[in-house]
């Protein structure tokens, strides 16, 4: 546990691309340790000096993802609330030099949980949120696509498909990844499509995630992308991990989700016309329930889910300000996707603060995990026996680490010496290194890790690409690395580079594709 406070509760965090600061958005709590009324700050974990940033209207519940020259872009938000005007139509762009969130256009559809995602051409597609605050709130048929060509002009927008919306309750943060093919893979709740981002055309449907959660808001699940290989054609394989039933809306004593749902899709080819999914969504036994939890992917490949509750939903108590969760998911757990079948989830060690709503992670650039927020934690069932330490207030602004046991080898860490600022897709290039605390050391492989950008069990910029290693000088402890080859592989933008001996990864360096 930190002895800094966030000073802004942790609803929203998203790395500043290019530094070792951290965003953090809210909604207005009024609990500050500070006493102000900021809804937004950066944190710089080089010296913990906290700032806060001015934004010109409501970001709660906002959506989140970078632009290719390394901005944090913030689309959608709130409704007029504690005198913050309704930023549900926003597009924002951060300036660290002026310490504001810049409004650069409007959207034409209000959005209240939407996801951003960047695009292979650079430009930003921004799907989901309803158009209302709450449960029950109209979907929006549209998407829209901000370019930053011409960032003040009004976003195209397109059509989401219908048979897809028909399918979900409502398109609350839908998980949104660019596969290796250029197309959308899009999940909501236990359903899903593959499409084209720029066209809207429609491929197909996903199978159906049945087994007992849903991932959608109030279930909130989490989920991840696997690492792409260059040794697998960059196979596109994705998890959801938790949730909850739908059933819990009417009981909230029902345990969380203790099943992971994977999942492996193949692009068409001449044998098959269309994607193809092998037999469909996996389910793998975790350790705990969890609904509202967070997954984190490792430079290694391997995913750290933390935070969440054993049983209840996301979202505010029906008298309002209060949980809807109890028994708060203490313990950690490690997935390992390349065990075996059966073997593949560890326990890990546990936290001493509940992190249920509105609570985040993200995966810092020293290779730890900064976890903060929680702005209805109090109150909630615990264990019996389970020790804690509450929040003074009902928001959370204490922060802590979490340190991955590949932090602390550091007898087999590398560490990265020299690296260029810029590549280009498919450009080899030179990187220098040495050990962390002894001259020699072993050097494996290396991954490019793109910005975590977090909010509501949601990372919606995570993605890990293993590079090639076309050389490697051992005696002058000099790599010669492979960038990926396209813009579908690795969208253009700053991404975070490590090195690993084996799952022993480095300390990351910035470096900026495309």
């Amino acid at each position: 546990i930190l002895p800094e406070l966030s000073n802004v509760v942790a609803v929203h965090m998203v790395i500043v691309p290019g530094t070792n600061k951290i965003l953090f958005m809210e909604r207005p709590s009024g609990y500050h340790p500070d006493n102000s009324r900021s809804i937004a700050g950066t944190i710089d974990l080089d010296t913990m000096e906290w700032q806060h940033i001015t934004s010109p209207d409501g970001l709660f519940c906002c959506g989140h993802t970078f632009t290719s020259d390394g901005q944090v872009i913030v689309v959608g938000g709130h409704q007029d609330n504690a005198g913050w005007p309704s930023g549900m139509k926003s597009i924002r762009i951060l300036s660290v030099e002026t310490s504001q969130l810049e409004k650069i256009t409007e959207m034409s559809w209000n959005r209240w949980y939407p996801s951003a995602t960047i695009l292979p051409n650079r430009k930003v597609l921004v799907m989901g949120g309803t158009q209302a605050v709450g449960a029950g709130s109209r979907n929006n048929p549209m998407y829209e696509i901000w370019d930053p060509e011409s960032p003040y002009s009004i976003p195209q927008q397109l059509q989401v498909n219908e048979r897809f919306l028909r399918r979900i309750n409502q398109n609350y943060y839908p998980f949104n990844y660019i596969m290796p093919s250029g197309d959308l893979f899009t999940f909501c709740g236990r359903h899903g499509t593959i499409m084209d981002p720029y066209t809207a055309e429609f491929y197909t449907l996903l199978p159906r995630r049945n087994g007992w959660s849903n991932a959608q808001f109030p279930f909130t699940g989490t989920g991840v992308m696997l690492m792409l290989k260059p040794e697998d054609d960059y196979k596109f394989e994705t998890m959801v991990f938790g949730g909850a039933n739908e059933e819990t809306t009417r009981d909230l004593s029902r345990p969380a989700g203790k099943f992971s749902s994977r999942m492996t899709v193949t692009p068409p080819d001449s044998t098959f016309p269309n994607y193809t999914f092998g037999s469909g969504w996996y389910d793998e036994e975790m350790i705990g329930e969890r609904v509202m939890g967070d997954a984190t992917l490792l430079p290694n490949g391997h995913v750290i889910l933390v935070n969440g509750a054993k049983e209840g939903l996301a979202g505010d108590s029906a008298n309002g300000g209060e949980s809807r969760a109890n028994f708060p998911q203490f313990w950690a757990e490690e997935y390992n996707p390349y065990a075996p079948l059966g073997e593949r989830f560890t326990k890990l060690s546990r936290s001493q603060i509940p992190r249920m709503y509105h609570s985040s992670v993200v995966l810092t650039l020293d290779g730890r995990l900064l976890i903060s927020g929680c702005d209805r934690c109090n109150p909630y069932l615990l264990e019996s026996d389970e020790e804690f330490t509450p929040s003074p207030v009902k928001a959370e602004y204490r922060m802590e680490y979490f340190y991955p046991t590949y932090w602390y080898n550091f007898e087999n860490k590398p560490k990265i010496t020299n690296n260029p600022p810029i590549v280009t897709y498919n450009q080899q290039f030179l990187v220098s290194y040495t050990g962390e605390i002894t001259d020699f050391v072993t050097v494996t492989s290396a991954v490019l890790v793109a910005p975590s950008s977090t909010t509501h069990s949601w990372n919606t910029n995570q993605r890990v690409v293993k590079m090639v290693i076309a050389g490697h000088d051992t005696a002058a402890q000099t790599l010669l690395l492979v960038s990926p080859p396209n813009s579908r592989i690795a969208p253009p933008q700053m991404f975070m580079l490590f090195l690993l001996n084996g799952d022993t990864y480095s300390k990351g360096t910035w470096i900026k594709l495309g």
